[in-house]
């Protein structure tokens, strides 16, 4: 790993009040899958997604556009066991993240439903 890389990895493991290990953030960032499809719809004030992760599926849920894509991050980390001492420090490279337009139609109301294709973003890789 290249210094620029190690810096950033120590600054995300030093924001959790527990020391943790750079090896096993790295075994749990690349234990996610690469890919991750998510189904949505609007249910009232809801946006409501079926998550297919490798042969995984299941559900989630949020009411903005950005809790949901938060959302869908959780859970997929749920379903990776990933553990909570790590969550934070893996929450905080967002590891899916959707692109300008699909966001913007996650915000959009007018919008009712939509599938989005989440790739592992090429940062948490490279921290990895």
């Amino acid at each position: 790993m290249n210094n620029k890389v190690l810096a950033i990895l120590n600054k995300i493991l030093r924001t959790n009040s527990k020391e943790l290990e750079p090896e096993a953030f790295n075994a749990y960032l690349h234990k996610l899958p690469k890919n991750i499809k998510v189904e949505w719809q609007r249910n009232g004030k809801l946006i409501v997604g079926e998550i297919t992760a490798e042969k995984n599926k299941f559900m989630t849920q949020g009411y903005s556009g950005k809790e949901f894509v938060e959302m869908v991050n959780d859970a997929v980390y749920t379903m990776y066991d990933v553990p909570e001492d790590y969550r934070h420090a893996v929450r905080q490279s967002r590891a899916y993240n959707p692109s300008q337009d699909e966001q913007q139609k996650l915000e959009d109301a007018g919008v009712k439903k939509s599938s989005i294709t989440f790739s592992k973003s090429k940062r948490v890789i490279r921290t990895a």
